[in-house]
Formats: structure tokens, C-alpha cells, sequence
């Protein structure tokens, strides 16, 4: 057998990111004409019309390269969140904002500070690149802030996932202020807040004013939740210039397309959108939690846009025997939870319909 290129040692340590089934896969599997998704946490109202609008404006222009500073957005964003334009740092998707930061700050061997269980990819990250991950057990299902600023000594970088992924818990103001003030001020302060629009608690923390006093804290955030765009992929980073700077070096030259930015732009105009987005999340979020609960299930409670309960059997089970009847969600084997799954919030028909396809699947084991 001829020999080929090895790919680096590295890899060995990576588990390849597995995302949630797609509609159509379900569709064409099981030879359904309707699948109701709710595994891979999206807003389920779909696109704005001012969205729709907006991209079919810019498809005249495809054919140009897109503004690589993104400058228009960052002007219009940094108006909204009250910071400058270069405080801003655009790329395709948060995941492509982590990558970047990865690349720009992590070296072999750096120690790099998870919640467990949290988002795979900051762990996953920092194997690529030769980094350690330290895993730090949450406690009742919530960030142990004082053991992860005992791990953070001598660390290079601390991520937290605010409202967490999986669990849709939250760190309070008092609790990221403890972090980022007794971690070293070398350590870098990573608050991934893709699912902080979908917030109703009052303890959730001013992140924005944390970071004007603590210039090694970074915070990510995304279009692709609240504002419907995952299919666009434009995630972005709030931190010191003396931080996007580095990121800077090491982003593509393009990183969020001429149509992302069309409607992010257009996004920031639409706030019945947003509200209506908002507001169908919370009364979803509160049925599902009744009706789970009802079902004798335990689900957590959650601030984002999704919910993790115990099926109290195997979830990847229960998962599939789901996909027959069009009705997807994201078994936790991921996170280290076999018999816990995340349920996306859909729409009132969408979440009837998923408590009514996990009752007939529960019975009929």
C-alpha cells in the first residue's frame, strides 16, 4: 500500500465535532415529508422578511470580494453595544472567532481551563494546537467558580460558556466578577455568550463593563441564535484592541461573506424580530419544562434556548427511535451524559409536538 502525507500527532487527541442531524438527512432516511428539528439549538421562526430583503439586495454584488474588516457592522454594532468599532473583531461564525484566538494565543503545552460538561470545542481546540485542557467538574450543574480560579494558576487561558451549553445554566454578576479578578491577569478570559440574547434572569452579568476593567477578558458572541442567521455563518469578539490585534494576524482575508453581512446589518434593524424570538424562546422554554417534568423526566432549568433533561435511559436510544417519527434532538453522549439529550425550544406546535413523540417513544421501550 503506497504511502501518504501523516497528518499531525495532534489529531490523535481530537474528537471531530459531530453536529446535529439535518432535516433533509432525516427526511430522505426515513421517507418523511415534515421533520420537526430541535437538536441543534436554532431559531425556530426562520428568517426575518427584513433579512430575506436584505440578501437579495446584496446578490447583485456577490461577484466582488465583501469588506474584510467588516467595517459597515462593526460601526453599526459598536453603536448598539456602546464600545468603539475596534473593539470588534468579525469572523465566520464564533466557532471561527474561538479558532482564531486558538491560534493567535495558544502554545504547546499552555494549560487551558473547561467546565465540564460545556462546548467540546474549546477542549478540542487546545488539543489541536498542542494545548492541555483541564477539566473542572461543574457543581449542581453550575460553573464551580472557585475551583476553576484554583485551576486557572499559571493557565493560559480560562473559557466559559455563558448561558452554558448544554446545561442552559448561567454565571451570575458577582460569579464572573470573582473569575476574571482573581485570574491571573496573564490568563486569558474567554465568556462565550452565543445565547445571552435569550437572558431573562436580572443576575446576569454586564460582561461589557467587566471587560472595560479587565483588558485579558475576551467575550463571543453570535447572529446565528437570536437573530436567525446559523446558515450564515457571522460570530464576533468584544476585547481590547491590544487583543484583536493578534486575531487579526491570523484570521482569512474574507472571513464573513458579503451576504452574511447583508443581513447582519439588516438584523440590527428588526428588533420585533428579535422580540417575537425572544418571547416565543420564554414561553417554550416554561411549557417544556412543565410538560417534560410531567412526563416524570427531569429537566434542568435553563436560561438559553434549549433544555437538558434525563430520559433515564439511554438517550442515543430514545434519539433514534425519535428520527422515525420526524422529530430530532441531540442525545448527550457528547458531553459525557448517556442518558441526558438537549431540546431545542420550537415553535407551540413544534414543542407539542416533541413532548408527544418522546411520550409514544417512552412507553414502548
Amino acid at each position: 500500500m503506497a504511502q501518504t502525507p501523516r497528518p499531525r500527532k495532534a489529531l490523535a487527541a481530537v474528537e471531530p465535532y459531530i453536529p446535529g442531524r439535518s432535516a433533509e438527512e432525516v427526511m430522505e432516511r426515513f421517507h418523511l415529508q415534515h421533520v420537526t428539528k430541535l437538536g441543534s439549538n436554532e431559531n425556530p421562526l426562520g428568517p426575518s422578511p427584513r433579512i430575506r430583503e436584505a440578501v437579495i439586495r446584496a446578490l447583485d454584488r456577490i461577484h466582488q470580494y465583501p469588506d474584510g474588516e467588516s467595517g459597515r457592522l462593526a460601526r453599526r454594532l459598536a453603536e448598539r453595544l456602546k464600545v468603539r468599532p475596534e473593539h470588534l473583531f468579525f469572523a465566520n461564525g464564533a466557532d471561527n472567532v474561538l479558532t482564531c484566538l486558538g491560534l493567535a494565543f495558544l502554545e504547546v503545552g499552555d494549560r487551558v481551563i473547561v467546565g465540564a460538561p460545556t462546548y467540546t470545542a474549546y477542549a478540542n481546540l487546545a488539543r489541536l494546537l498542542g494545548a492541555v485542557p483541564v477539566e473542572v467538574p461543574l457543581r449542581e450543574w453550575r460553573f464551580d467558580v472557585p475551583a476553576m480560579v484554583s485551576a486557572s494558576a499559571g493557565a493560559k487561558a480560562v473559557f466559559v460558556c455563558n448561558p452554558n451549553n448544554p446545561t442552559g445554566s448561567i454565571l451570575r454578576q458577582e460569579e464572573l466578577q470573582t473569575l476574571v479578578e482573581q485570574a491571573s491577569p496573564e490568563a486569558l478570559v474567554v465568556v462565550d455568550e452565543a445565547y445571552a440574547e435569550w437572558v431573562d434572569d436580572p443576575a446576569f452579568p454586564n460582561s461589557i463593563g467587566l471587560l472595560r476593567r479587565h483588558p485579558n477578558m475576551v467575550i463571543v458572541r453570535t447572529f446565528s441564535k437570536i437573530f436567525g442567521l446559523a446558515g450564515l455563518r457571522v460570530g464576533y469578539a468584544i476585547a481590547a484592541p491590544e487583543i484583536l490585534g493578534p486575531l487579526n494576524q491570523v484570521r482569512e482575508p474574507f472571513p464573513v461573506d458579503r451576504l452574511a453581512q447583508a443581513a447582519a446589518e439588516a438584523s440590527l434593524d428588526d428588533d420585533a424580530y428579535v422580540r417575537a424570538s425572544f418571547e416565543n424562546n420564554r414561553a417554550g422554554r416554561e411549557y417544556l419544562a412543565r410538560a417534560l417534568a410531567a412526563l416524570g423526566l427531569r429537566p434542568l432549568p435553563s436560561q438559553a434556548n434549549f433544555i437538558l433533561v434525563d430520559l433515564n435511559q439511554s438517550a442515543e436510544n430514545v434519539a433514534q427511535r425519535l428520527l422515525a417519527r420526524g422529530v430530532i434532538i441531540r442525545p448527550g453522549a457528547l458531553w459525557g451524559l448517556p442518558t441526558w439529550a438537549r431540546i431545542t425550544v420550537g415553535t407551540p406546535d413544534q414543542n407539542a409536538e416533541v413532548v408527544n413523540a418522546l411520550a409514544g417513544v417512552l412507553t414502548t421501550r
